[in-house]
């Protein structure tokens, strides 16, 4: 009776653990893109890793834009630290970030008249096609 009860029970483990191994975490919403460029060059939703509204030092909305460390290096790759690199969403100029933080730390920070934090966070989908990542705080 013993052994039938440890069975059934790892049997009822087995399969209670295995349905919650299988179920993948759900994606979140996805949002319609536009055409990102920076430097020129056409950058796709694919290669943003994330991009999120913020305040600036102002405390006015900005963006900062994350890129695929490859893309971001060529992007970077042979310009001078200080070198402003500009950036555009649909045409419409973003502004523009050193080639220094792009070639660190893979990331763009744009400032421009965004209008609200609002305003700002729905043109960070638009380059990235999601929601910002969590903040490693437990967002």
């Amino acid at each position: 009776m013993k052994r039938r009860t440890c069975a059934i029970l790892a049997l009822a483990l087995l399969l209670g653990g295995s349905s919650a191994i299988a179920a993948a975490p759900k994606a979140g919403p996805s949002y319609a893109t536009g055409r990102f460029e920076v430097a020129g060059q056409l950058v796709p939703p694919a290669q943003v890793l994330d991009a999120r509204a913020l305040p600036d030092m102002a405390g006015k909305p900005s963006l900062m834009v994350t890129l695929a460390p490859a893309l971001a290096e060529a992007l970077a790759r042979g310009k001078p630290a200080a070198t402003p690199i500009a950036a555009t969403l649909d045409g419409k100029p973003l502004g523009a970030s050193p080639a220094g933080g792009l070639a660190a730390d893979h990331m763009l920070q744009l400032s421009g008249a965004f209008g609200s934090y609002e305003s700002a966070a729905a043109l960070a989908r638009r380059i990235s096609g999601k929601d910002p990542l969590p903040d490693s705080e437990g967002d």
